[in-house]
């Protein structure tokens, strides 16, 4: 019998597979919208007519689908791999062809192509598509030959991330000292695909979005995400591939280290995207949002069933570690923590490896005891809070410090968390010195900071290198706000006092009246990172306040407007040859925040620039684009809404399709959202992988809201079908969308009830720790509202709105 993906023999029995190759034309393949195993994709050719190519996505346990295996990460083995395909098509697999021999099958002529051995990798790596393709092609200076491979009509967009993985093939080898193993190095967008990307060895698959560049119409943002996904593949070939976790537990050693050296790569190889400042918002900001909860996970999580995987792909496994990898990268500096990662990467090659093996081998390139110093931050769940007070003596600072777990809903830890806290201290009157470093390991402990004057405010975690919150005493954060509001803080320093400050008002430690005070003083403030920070902290409160009744969530929007008004002033809406890279991303944050607030001028303009587009096709600057086309929907009505929906059939690009969809669907008009998901889903206008953002986009505003439990509620059985299941990561995380925004005990009840009610034991186990993650955000909300809507409510009268 076969239970939970594993087959279970009574006796010893001899497994003899029949040897019959997969081929494009006769492998029935099922149809479902979870891209797995050996499956079909389609896309329309350059004449409209639909297409098909087969692809395959093995992770997690796909391959025991596909060939009989043992499919396990710690099972490696070396796979010779020929495939039987019709004449004309292309057929690719990890390695290079080695003979393509015309044959017959069932009569047919066919093409049987035979590929080279692999290395010793796991199963989980082996991969092949075969389809109608083009490619373009270069070779790194070190001689592998890399191509990348669309279909028909695309392959010039491949360009970007062609000249950049021949840029990192050769900075990994130098990097990690040891030369990629492989002659080549494919890589292929697939236009039905689950997964980000997959780093199968020697042909890494990716969504259309996440390898292919058009200079007209990518954004700045979306080049800097190609990148990355580009960069983090790859360096998966060493972290990952090379050397393998030995079971699932340890998955963080191949996504956390991938996560962080693609950020490493781009920082020195892509300057112009300032990748560092986004890593904060993207990587460290999302990690303290889930890990913030109490139904959290440890980044070192015990895997029982492969229903369980899916669910740890998350901003645990992903952003947490990638931030404690930073976090460590800088404690103990690049070259040592670079000759560790060396050590590691030689001694385990070809092999598997768990935990502690890493942290060994930084210990010793260290000379540091780096498992005591991390394994609190990989074994347990959550990060700290450090509170911090301050007392002058004579010319140095003494600080009390004291650190206890960082909870969202502000209450405490009953487990008594402890972790290792380097501890980075900078000071007013040179705030780009490291003033000091320490490191906590106590409850409570003091340090003395030398040679501080009295009126210098004094900062904790520099540079916003710890995966830790700070929690200032109410004088030391009056300290810093001149400098704040004036930019001589620098601008990570910046970035984690306003986000520190926001969740310390989500966790009840302050009120919302401390965090719209330091708002206001931020108007000369130009930063995109420390605008998306903000952002996100008005959208949270936005979002409870339109669950009050009265007028509290207008006054709200008309500070909001007061407040950042005379940036979208500034800001403009021309973007210029030269500027900043990040000055386009700005404009898009303040004006899409105005916008949502109610400034009539900017929505007004926007309406103005999208009519443009649609009657003189007058084309949209890519990182406006997706506010503008917000803004159409949400102002313009059923024209605007029909008129983006002709786009969305017409462009083909998927970017500019993701913009479509997400803006679509956050319509304040019920009936229009009832007929967007109906031909997005029903229908199957929207590839799968994108149903994601019509929840994402309708999550954002109460109408959506209540519109997406609804429609959940009453398609769930074929949401489960369609997304293969309740363990797919893609029908959990729409779940999640359907439930998290909203606000009220009663309704989070409702969830719970609904969910035991409807589902079977095993899927209300495999959905356990979702539900609760959904469930707590609710609560969390109803939280943010009661203990802040008096506090803003004076807030507001205050400044006369």
């Amino acid at each position: 019998m076969i239970l939970n993906s594993i087959l279970l023999l009574s006796t010893l029995v001899l497994l003899l597979a029949r040897r019959r190759p997969l081929s494009h034309s006769s492998t029935p393949v099922k149809s479902t919208t979870k891209c797995v195993v050996f499956y079909r994709s389609s896309y329309k050719d350059e004449q409209n007519q639909e297409k098909f190519l087969v692809s395959t996505q093995f992770e997690s346990t796909y391959a025991r689908y596909a060939f009989p295996c043992f499919d396990e990460p710690i099972y490696k083995a070396t796979f010779d791999i020929s495939l039987i395909v019709d004449p004309g098509m292309t057929a690719l697999s990890n390695m290079p062809i080695v003979s393509a021999d015309p044959c017959e099958f069932h009569g047919a002529k066919k093409v049987r192509v035979k590929f080279d051995r692999t290395p010793q990798m796991s199963t989980y790596l082996v991969a092949f598509v075969v389809g109608e393709l083009d490619y373009i092609q270069t070779s790194s200076k070190s001689g592998t030959e890399i191509r990348v491979y669309t279909i028909p009509g695309k392959r010039c967009q491949g360009t970007f991330s062609l000249d950049l993985a021949a840029k990192a093939i050769d900075w990994y080898n130098n990097w990690f000292g040891i030369d990629y193993p492989l002659p080549k190095c494919d890589l292929i967008a697939i236009p039905d695909f689950s997964m980000g990307a997959m780093e199968n060895w020697g042909l890494v698959t990716y969504r259309e979005v996440a390898l292919l560049v058009d200079p007209t119409k990518s954004s700045t943002r979306q080049r800097s995400r190609v990148a990355l996904v580009v960069a983090h593949e790859l360096a998966h070939f060493w972290f990952g591939n090379l050397v393998t976790m030995k079971w699932w537990t340890d998955l963080w050693l191949k996504e956390g280290f991938a996560s962080f050296m693609e950020y490493l790569f781009v920082g020195y190889n892509c300057p112009e995207f300032k990748i560092w400042e986004h890593f904060v918002n993207d990587e460290l900001a999302q990690g303290f949002n889930l890990d913030g909860l109490r139904n959290s996970h440890p980044i070192e999580v015990e895997i029982d069933n492969p229903c369980e995987l899916e669910e740890i792909y998350d901003n645990i496994t992903y952003a947490k570690s990638n931030a404690i990898n930073r976090m460590l990268f800088f404690y103990l500096g690049e070259p040592t923590f670079q000759d560790g990662l060396r050590l590691y990467l030689k001694k385990f090659q070809y092999d598997n490896a768990i935990t502690l093996d890493l942290w060994e081998a930084l210990g010793k390139a260290s000379g540091q005891d780096v498992a005591k110093l991390m394994s609190g931050w990989t074994k347990q769940m959550g990060y700290p809070v450090v509170t911090v007070s301050s007392k002058q003596q004579g010319t140095s600072r003494i600080l009390t410090l004291s650190q206890r777990r960082f909870l969202a809903d502000g209450g405490e830890d009953t487990s008594n968390s402890l972790w290792q806290v380097p501890i980075n201290v900078c000071v007013g009157t040179n705030p780009a010195e490291v003033k000091g470093k320490f490191l906590l390991v106590d409850p409570e402990q003091e340090i003395e900071v030398p040679n501080v004057g009295e009126d210098e405010w004094v900062k904790l975690n520099a540079g916003s290198t710890g995966f830790y919150r700070v929690e200032y005493s109410p004088e030391m954060l009056q300290a810093m706000i001149p400098d704040i509001a004036n930019g001589n803080m620098l601008l990570l320093d910046r970035f984690s006092v306003v986000n520190d400050l926001f969740a310390l008002v989500q966790a009840g430690r302050t009120g919302a009246s401390t965090f719209l005070s330091v708002l206001a003083s931020l108007q000369n403030e130009d930063e995109y990172i420390i605008w998306q920070s903000l952002a996100g902290g008005i959208e949270d409160l936005a979002n409870v306040l339109n669950y009050v009744d009265g007028p509290i969530s207008k006054r709200f929007n008309s500070f909001i407007i007061a407040v950042m008004a005379n940036l979208g002033a500034r800001l403009g809406w021309d973007c210029h040859d030269g500027e900043d890279s990040q000055r386009g991303i700005l404009r898009a944050v303040v004006h899409g925040r105005l916008m949502r607030a109610g400034h009539d001028e900017t929505i007004e303009k926007a309406l103005s620039l999208f009519s443009d587009h649609v009657e003189s096709k007058r084309p949209l600057h890519p990182d406006l684009r997706l506010c503008i086309f917000t803004n159409a929907v949400r102002n313009g009505g059923e024209s605007a809404f029909n008129q983006l929906l002709q786009i969305y059939e017409t462009v083909g690009f998927p970017e500019v399709e993701r913009n479509c969809i997400t803006a679509l669907s956050q319509t304040q008009d019920p009936n229009l959202l009832q007929r967007l998901f109906k031909y997005a889903i029903q229908d199957g206008k929207a590839r799968a992988q994108d149903h994601m953002l019509l929840f994402y986009g309708a999550s954002v505003s109460k109408v959506g809201q209540q519109f997406l439990w609804n429609y959940f509620k009453e398609n769930i059985a074929s949401l489960i079908e369609k997304f293969g299941g309740v363990n797919s990561s893609l029908f959990q995380r729409c779940m999640k969308l359907s439930i998290e925004r909203q606000c009220s005990e009663s309704f989070a009840q409702e969830v719970e009830n609904f969910f035991c009610n409807t589902l079977p034991p095993e899927d209300l186990q495999t959905l356990s720790r979702p539900i609760k993650q959904a469930t707590e955000s609710v609560r969390l909300n109803e939280n943010l509202l009661q203990s802040n809507v008096a506090d803003i409510d004076e807030f507001l009268n205050s400044q006369g709105m």
